[in-house]
């Protein structure tokens, strides 16, 4: 499901500041256009993923660039309380503003001056990302190119003070090399994921590679330049993809923005939602056949998916833990649930199913006795108490055992014509 639709709000690289996510993002002129057309860079902030407000606008007059109509992708860091903006234009440089007010901005340019300028190395110098490590020292990186055409990516460390660079770039080895731009940098389990245009990912073990490619974790065509973001112990990926204009028409030139969960598989693969692509996250609905355990809005410190044979469940569950979705729309009064859990414990798992928090009202309690095993799943079924409508339902568990349980998913029992 499309956000922020018909603003042409693209190259989407969202960043959590202050428990609230910023989206730095390019800006497509409008529909009709021969080419791509951006005339600005824009940052929107929400803490629902549902409804963005736009922040600030940064125009390329402002900057060193003066008025130009070719602004290219953007990212952002925080260091040491202040935040900073990286922009990049067509013509192949990378510049940088800051905020001394927060990620909202105002944004002023700190060098007047590209940071990477063009000829700087052997590439086009555009489309940044900013790569905070989880190294001792939160070594920052920064990281852009274009692989087409005998190119690579490069890559360099950055100065503490974040608008310098800390050595020259050196190319990322890329094993087989493939064309694209728009790259990104992802850190799972110690393994840096280098991901790029139409969602094509490689890995390394270190942030210079060599990166051995994989392919696609996604494969509509359409899917443009997109970035991963973690938010309330849930994995995203937001990306880019042509406005649908109606009647079947999309404009390459005028884009909008999707997001959609993202897990990673055992052997760390990178696995998305088909039907999330269409109905968005954030948001749920009574009528839907399942809501997967893993399509979580919030999830509580320690809960981590695991795959299994259906997709993946929920573990890490312990006392006091919580799993929230908001937003489930279309709920019967007094709706009839069904939980898939395991509890291979043999003391009984109670699920308290609350409004809004874990410390709202109870809406249902539901006692979990033992399945045999925690790789045994059953279906457990209650009435809640609620009013007809839309209701933020977070479910919260108790239990004296270690372990709680593990969760797969729920749904609401349908009426029979």
């Amino acid at each position: 499901m499309r956000i922020i639709h018909n603003k042409g709000v693209c190259d989407p690289h969202v960043h959590i500041f202050n428990g609230r996510a910023y989206m730095f993002s390019t800006h497509d002129r409008g529909p009709g256009q021969p080419n791509f057309r951006m005339d600005d860079w824009r940052v929107f902030s929400s803490d629902d993923l549902l409804n963005w407000r736009l922040e600030y606008t940064l125009r390329p007059e402002d900057t060193f660039l003066g008025k130009c109509e070719e602004c290219y992708a953007t990212d952002a860091a925080e260091r040491n309380g202040k935040y900073y903006m990286y922009f990049s234009h067509q013509q192949y440089c990378i510049g940088v503003a800051v905020s001394e007010n927060g990620p909202g901005g105002p944004y002023k340019d700190a060098l007047g001056k590209p940071l990477i300028p063009k000829g700087m190395v052997d590439t086009a110098c555009y489309d940044p990302t900013v790569f905070i490590d989880d190294d001792e020292n939160k070594t920052p990186y920064i990281m852009f190119g274009f692989t087409c055409i005998g190119k690579k990516y490069y890559a360099a460390r950055l100065n503490e003070d974040m608008i310098s660079l800390a050595e020259p770039p050196r190319p990322v080895e890329l094993q087989p090399n493939w064309d694209s731009d728009a790259c990104w940098i992802e850190k799972h389990n110690g393994i840096y994921y280098l991901t790029t245009h139409e969602a094509r990912y490689a890995t390394s073990k270190s942030i210079y590679g060599p990166y051995t490619y994989h392919g696609k974790f996604m494969y509509d065509y359409t899917t443009d330049h997109g970035t991963f973001f973690t938010y309330h112990n849930q994995t995203y990926f937001t990306y880019g993809v042509p406005e649908n204009l109606g009647d079947e028409k999309i404009d390459p030139y005028y884009r909008t923005t999707k997001i959609v969960y993202a897990h990673f598989k055992d052997d760390g693969g990178i696995v998305t939602d088909e039907f999330i692509k269409v109905n968005g996250v954030g948001q749920y609905d009574a009528n839907w056949d399942v809501i997967k355990g893993e399509w979580y809005f919030a999830a509580s410190d320690g809960i981590y998916k695991k795959e299994n044979e259906d997709g993946f469940e929920l573990r890490g569950i312990k006392n006091g833990s919580y799993l929230y979705y908001q937003n489930v729309e279309r709920m019967r009064s007094n709706a009839p649930i069904e939980l898939r859990v395991s509890n291979g414990n043999k003391e009984p798992c109670t699920i308290e199913i609350r409004e809004n928090s874990p410390f709202g009202a109870v809406l249902g309690c539901l006692k979990v006795g033992s399945t045999g095993g925690f790789d045994r799943f059953e279906t457990f079924k209650l009435e809640l108490e609620n009013t007809y409508g839309t209701h933020n339902l977070c479910f919260v568990f108790r239990s004296e055992a270690e372990e709680a349980a593990r969760f797969e998913d729920f749904r609401f029992t349908k009426v029979r014509p």
